[in-house]
């Protein structure tokens, strides 16, 4: 497993926190591995990278968990491996937002590699960017036409999702080494079987955090950045997005009593 090629103190731990990932394929001929494209497969990259995600939140979740004492609806759960552990202890190294706040979420741009986004920038996104916004328009019943619902639904979106990419990317946000060069993470996925209607089942091969040494040098703007989230009280953001996950993992788990969470 790769995970050393950018060592921790190459790592400006001060900005973030977004990052791009990119996603491969193990060959199982021995040959090169094969890239997954967003443009000719978005379904298997979006399949792959939430698997990312869900491992990044695991243990944030698991202690939502434990203090709501809303348990799984499928009990019968294969356990973390190693290496996915190893995946959020690295970030972990290098993120201080994720450090503090562990939990991510994905941010998708068409025909393109994804982001990732970590720690308090999660909040930010979901409540003062919008994107819960969606959602909500989504399951608003006072709308009397489904042609305007859904007009507004498309022209809402499209604004959320030019706010969010604009935020994801900036050079702000993007997590960076010293050199003030942007750091991705590639992946590797192996094919480890199938289930039963015969679709491949992958699993995480290896990971690396490195350096985008073709990117151009970040220049973020460091006060304007540092103003924009002292204005926020975010952490009343951040108890939004906890209230919100709960509420989350109660409406998938109905035979729970609704918790009374004390944040």
């Amino acid at each position: 497993m790769k995970i050393d090629s950018v060592q921790r103190n190459n790592y400006n731990p001060n900005f973030g926190h977004s990052f791009r990932v990119s996603i491969c394929l193990k060959s199982e001929n021995g040959l090169e591995d094969v890239f997954v494209n967003p443009y000719k497969d978005s379904k298997l990259y979006k399949t792959l990278n939430s698997k990312i995600v869900g491992w990044l939140n695991e243990k944030y979740l698991e202690q939502l968990r434990n203090v709501t004492g809303i348990t799984r609806k499928v009990q019968k759960r294969k356990p973390q491996s190693d290496i996915h552990e190893k995946l959020a202890e690295e970030l972990q190294k290098i993120d201080s937002d994720y450090a503090n706040l562990g939990i991510v979420r994905s941010v998708y741009r068409r025909n393109k590699l994804g982001y990732i986004l970590t720690g308090p920038d999660v909040p930010i996104a979901e409540n003062i960017k919008g994107i819960k916004q969606i959602g909500i328009a989504k399951a608003d019943p006072t709308w009397n036409s489904l042609d305007a619902h859904e007009s507004y639904i498309k022209a809402l979106c499209k604004a959320v999702k030019n706010n969010i990419l604009d935020y994801v990317s900036s050079h702000n946000v993007l997590l960076r080494s010293k050199n003030d060069k942007e750091i991705m993470l590639k992946t590797i996925f192996k094919k480890i079987g199938e289930n039963k209607t015969g679709s491949p089942i992958y699993e995480l091969e290896s990971y690396e955090f490195h350096e985008n040494k073709t990117s151009p040098i970040l220049k973020p703007v460091n006060a304007m950045y540092k103003r924009f989230k002292e204005g926020l009280s975010v952490a009343d953001e951040i108890k939004r997005t906890i209230k919100y996950k709960v509420q989350q993992m109660t409406r998938h788990n109905t035979k729970q009593p609704q918790p009374t969470l004390v944040i």
